[in-house]
């Protein structure tokens, strides 16, 4: 039988790290739904469909998300409106939809601070 290269091994570990924001204990974004916000954040035409294929997530789904934010924190994330003539309506991230973005941001930012501290000061061997 054939030992497998341990130097070899060893160099392909690493670590990461995954958070999401809770409230009241739930979960209630991670990386994916948070990146849902940020599309409607950036869409300038305010369509849920857009922002919804652009993270790879169907209408209904990405619609499921922001209600599940809204059930668990009792409060909506986004504020909706009718469209025109041809239907169709607009999303845009209200008062409270800023502030989780912001803050899971800001979060972020000072995990990938620990992680690259951690990679720097962390000798694995």
């Amino acid at each position: 039988m054939v030992q497998p290269n341990i130097e070899e091994l060893k160099s392909k570990i690493n670590f990461g790290l995954k958070f999401w924001l809770e409230f009241e204990n739930k979960s209630i974004m991670g990386s994916g739904w948070a990146q849902l916000l940020e599309k409607i954040e950036k869409n300038e035409g305010g369509s849920l469909t857009l922002a919804a294929k652009e993270c790879g997530y169907s209408y209904k789904y990405a619609w499921n998300i922001l209600k599940r934010i809204e059930k668990r924190t009792g409060m909506p994330v986004v504020n909706t409106g009718k469209g025109g003539r041809g239907g169709g309506g607009w999303v845009e991230l209200n008062e409270w939809g800023y502030y989780l973005l912001k803050i899971y941001k800001d979060y972020l930012n000072e995990i990938t601070k620990i992680e690259k501290k951690l990679g720097e000061t962390m000798n694995i061997s």
